[in-house]
């Protein structure tokens, strides 16, 4: 049975809801099989509030991604200040996986992937405007295709909706095990969070 870490086809889903005050996600497998869920938890209706009139994007923001049966798997967030160009993958318990950090303001979607001491172990080579993400691993290997998909121009204008296709070609060991599933969301909390309009 595949499950998060080992489906070599995922898709991403977010609800499709205006403004996105809490961010959230649905995963399926390559044949639609929901194998994960992943939100923020304990968002006030306040802070919600705050969010919709303020905006601010995904910025400081904390997913819980969870199985199908609701067990704790990893945390994805999304840096702020200094680090809104980085998003961390940890347990659940806190313990640093990885990261993706953003390589340099001219350089576009370009990221490197980190281990939990900061030694890079692979890439993604972002499209010039964010929408395919190639992912090689620390050798140069084309091992994952990332790819955020359009959903048309007022779904993508005025709604906090993505959806994102995972293509895992090979095995990944660890941490690209762990981080190649879930970086999608952190590209999602950096760069399209901010989608968040006062409407509907």
């Amino acid at each position: 049975m595949n499950d998060l870490f080992s489906s070599p086809v995922l898709r991403i889903d977010q609800p499709r809801r205006a403004p996105g005050a809490r961010s959230e996600y649905k995963v399926s497998d390559g044949h639609g099989t929901l194998i994960a869920t992943a939100g923020e938890r304990d968002i006030s209706r306040l802070r919600k509030a705050g969010r919709v009139v303020g905006g601010g994007g995904g910025s400081g923001r904390i997913v819980h991604v969870e199985n199908a049966q609701g067990v704790p798997l990893v945390s994805v967030e999304a840096g702020k200040g200094a680090s809104s160009g980085r998003a961390t993958v940890s347990t659940p318990d806190g313990a640093l996986i990885g990261c993706l950090q953003k390589t340099g303001e001219k350089a576009g979607y370009q990221f490197t992937l980190l281990d939990s001491a900061e030694r890079p172990v692979g890439r993604l080579e972002g499209s010039r405007y964010g929408y395919k993400f190639p992912v090689l691993d620390g050798y140069g290997n084309h091992v994952a295709q990332i790819e955020k998909k359009l959903k048309g121009p007022a779904t993508e204008l005025l709604t906090t909706s993505d959806k994102y296709s995972v293509e895992i070609f090979q095995p990944l060991h660890d941490p690209l095990r762990f981080l190649v599933p879930v970086i999608a969301i952190g590209i999602d909390l950096m760069f399209y969070e901010g989608k968040d309009w006062p409407i509907g």
